[in-house]
């Protein structure tokens, strides 16, 4: 009966040693399964994660894109604007280039017009001058 005692002690130990060891495995199989199950969240929430920062990218993106337009349209309104005004100035710079020629024209014309009465006016004096010479004469002629 000692060997038999002595061989269920033995086992009983051996059987507590398993249950030991079973139990240290249970323990390190739980904690791997928790640690798969974390890491399978963290890669799904991370997936997830990336998801949700792409969208807001694409929200900001478009929002970005959205007020490059506005601001091109606003600028080439503006530029369009001022290409209408040069347009507009160059054509009032023709306009007025072409009154001072007219103007130069008329004060040319107006210049040459005015020597030619000035030769007639000093043509008509030498010509009243000289009769009235000739009336002095005439006159002294008559008076003699």
């Amino acid at each position: 009966m000692h060997k038999e005692l002595a061989s269920f002690k033995a086992s009983k130990k051996e059987a507590n040693e398993e249950k030991a060891r079973v139990a240290l495995l249970r323990a390190k199989l739980e904690a791997d399964q928790a640690k798969f199950v974390s890491e399978q969240k963290t890669e799904e929430w991370s997936a997830a994660g990336w998801k949700r920062k792409a969208k807001a990218e694409a929200g900001l993106l478009s929002e970005e894109r959205k007020r490059w337009r506005e601001i091109c349209e606003k600028e080439n309104n503006e530029k369009m604007g001022h290409r209408n005004n040069i347009n507009n100035l160059k054509a009032e710079v023709e306009k007025l280039k072409k009154e001072k020629a007219e103007a130069e024209a008329a004060r040319e014309e107006a210049r040459s017009h005015r020597e030619r009465n000035k030769q007639r006016e000093t043509q008509s004096c030498a010509t009243l001058a000289l009769r009235d010479k000739e009336i002095e004469e005439l006159s002294s002629l008559l008076s003699d």
